[in-house]
């Protein structure tokens, strides 16, 4: 990779201009305990702030993310219900909601940051039964999900056609429910890395995998240490260390999980995001000759194709680099078009959708999508992945053929 390129570029954490000591910290690694105290400690960070917030066994339903969100790289095209449980005592039950049709899914995971479980709800509703591994009473009728946490965070999205505006979809995710004991616990400082680490520690079944690194994290993982941490992680995303979600949220163990440094990157990525055979996510922080993407820069077009392979559903949104969210239409002219999919595009005559990103509306029947002289990146999001999504992606049609191909290596379906 040329060297100009790691120095300028684009990516999720920011427009970087990077120093060549920025890029030697980056290409190099910390100690493993150190990605797993990163890990935890952000994942956990939210659980706690949920807890002292909504508290166990209550979904929180909050609107569609806008430019003033506080989650970085948010979906645009579906509500988010977030919940955190308790199973110290036994079962707990989760009635997903009936639909009409549209997606809707649930994820689960653990006190470390692993998606333990992810599925397509189907729209007849389903129950869903969340216990201890080593529970081993009466079980309730449903589909039992076993976690190692005391405490895991439960997450379901529900498809929406028309942003904020589709009330049927934000009634349909209102229905979720979840049924269980639970009593209040302490929680730990939220300031305190090794009180947070200790504390998942204290309230979960090891994995063989993490233990020691868990246990080292504990003790020496402090807040200089955290800072550090994500500086380290700050400067590997923006030197084009990851391109995508590729073994970001597997299940711990599985064939295609990343290392603890890639884990731990995920979390500034996108915080609870899906694993690749869910959904396949592409960041598009660059153009085919690897200029950083900004108004500034002039327009950015793309033609996809309007089925690209999946079996559910895409979507492509527009962030910016500095905040990680939408832009603020303020900025835009009123203009509050920030994400395209299926749903409110048509394809051409040859089966295709053109994208533009620019300053001023070009009028020749592409999409528009105005952005500012402030960067921005795309995310492509592919939910439903198939073998014949293989050469139809965004980065294969944007990179192929250019210096970058090899930089933006695509997940092949099988």
């Amino acid at each position: 990779m040329k060297t100009t390129l790691l120095i300028a570029t684009c990516v999720l954490v920011g427009c970087l201009v990077l120093t060549f000591a920025d890029v030697a910290a980056a290409e190099g690694d910390l100690p493993d305990w150190q990605y797993t105290g990163y890990r935890v400690v952000h994942h956990l960070k939210v659980q706690i702030e949920h807890l002292e917030t909504v508290g166990f066994n209550e979904f929180h339903h909050p609107p569609i993310a806008d430019h003033r969100a506080f989650v970085i790289t948010p979906a645009l095209d579906h509500f988010y219900s977030k919940a955190v449980t308790d199973v110290r005592w036994g079962p707990v039950v989760i009635d997903a909601p009936a639909n009409d049709g549209r997606y809707g899914s649930l994820e689960v995971f653990c006190q470390e940051h692993f998606a333990i479980f992810d599925k397509v709800l189907d729209k007849k509703g389903e129950r869903f039964v969340l216990v201890k591994e080593d529970y081993r009473g009466p079980m309730p009728k449903g589909t039992v999900i076993k976690t190692k946490s005391n405490f895991p965070f439960v997450f379901i999205r529900t498809q929406s056609f028309a942003f904020n505006d589709d009330k049927l979809a934000d009634t349909i995710r209102r229905s979720a429910r979840i049924h269980g004991v639970f009593q209040k616990v302490d929680l730990p400082n939220a300031k305190d890395p090794r009180a947070i680490i200790k504390w998942s520690i204290d309230n979960s079944i090891p994995y063989e995998g993490t233990k020691e690194l868990m246990a080292k994290a504990a003790a020496e993982y402090t807040a200089p240490v955290h800072q550090a941490a994500f500086k380290h992680l700050e400067a590997f995303l923006a030197s084009g260390g990851v391109s995508g979600n590729t073994g970001m949220f597997e299940p711990f163990g599985h064939p295609a999980e990343g290392s603890h440094k890639v884990r731990a990157a995920g979390t500034l990525l996108g915080h609870l995001g899906f694993p690749v055979h869910h959904a396949y996510y592409q960041q598009i922080p660059v153009d085919g000759k690897g200029q950083p993407l900004s108004g500034a820069n002039g327009p950015f077009k793309v033609t996809v194709p309007y089925e690209p392979g999946v079996a559910l559903f895409w979507s492509v949104t527009r962030y910016s680099t500095k905040t990680f969210v939408p832009l603020n239409p303020a900025d835009l002219g009123g203009h509050d078009i920030q994400a395209y999919n299926a749903f409110n595009t048509k394809p051409d005559a040859n089966g295709m959708v053109t994208f533009t990103f620019s300053k001023e509306d070009p009028k020749d029947g592409s999409y528009w999508m105005p952005v500012t002289d402030e960067g921005y990146y795309l995310i492509f999001r592919y939910y439903g992945p198939t073998k014949a999504l293989n050469g139809n992606t965004a980065k294969d049609i944007i990179y192929g053929g250019t210096a970058l191909e090899r930089r933006f290596e695509t997940v092949k379906f099988k």
